[in-house]
């Protein structure tokens, strides 16, 4: 059902899940240009074209907002962590999560705007965001799954799945925000070499962890 004209403006264009997607790009746009902190629900309706009333339906706070494109950053993260997986299947487990490792990287390095309004979880409303909330425990879950395999396997000079996974995870988001934040540059590393420089540094992790470096064929 078409949103309904009774507020006198424009919104009547937009279905009700075209008005979000708009709502949603107006808002991406936003933070790549101000920045999270100056993005509120007026500006986004300006910006995608309805009145200024009608999004306070559908987005009644700030948060709100940035959360339902938090949802949309998720939904693109996961189908390309789903294809690195896919890709991958059959493989032993480090090298799955050396896919899933790239996958994050690429995606953060590709999608900057996008990773920032999903890594800062302070502006979110993860209190009634049930499907964000699923999938980051999913992709949370993925990676204690793959270690832990790695670790049954024989595959980790360590045991400790949790110190595993929390050093990968503090790794693969510090460089992607250093990426982001321009401080790759201050340690000569430059946009057109800082994909490959991240990659090399989650390969240099990852033969750290593994026993047998040598006998996987990393995808990193």
């Amino acid at each position: 059902m078409s949103e309904t004209a009774d507020d006198g403006g424009r919104e009547g264009r937009y279905h009700h899940g075209r008005l979000k997607a708009a709502m949603v790009e107006a808002t991406v746009a936003l933070v790549e240009e101000l920045g999270p902190e100056r993005v509120s629900v007026r500006e986004a309706a300006r910006r995608a074209g309805v009145s200024s009333g009608a999004p306070f339906r559908h987005f009644p706070t700030r948060a709100a907002l940035l959360t339902a494109a938090a949802e949309e950053a998720m939904r693109r993260f996961r189908a390309e962590i789903d294809t690195a997986m896919a890709e991958a299947a059959g493989e032993d487990a480090l090298v799955r999560f050396s896919a899933l490792g790239r996958a994050y990287l690429t995606w953060a390095i590709r999608n900057p705007t996008l990773f920032e309004i999903l890594g800062d979880r302070r502006a979110l409303d993860l209190t009634h965001a049930e499907q964000l909330r699923r999938d980051i425990a999913e992709v949370q879950a993925m990676v204690v799954q793959l270690l832990t395999e790695a670790r049954d396997a024989g595959l980790l000079r360590s045991g400790d799945v949790f110190n595993l996974m929390l050093n990968a995870r503090t790794l693969a988001y510090g460089m992607a925000r250093m990426h982001i934040e321009r401080q790759l540059a201050e340690m000569g590393v430059g946009e057109a070499n800082a994909e490959a420089a991240m990659l090399g540094a989650l390969r240099h992790y990852l033969r750290m962890i593994a026993a047998d470096p040598d006998r996987h064929a990393w995808r990193v």
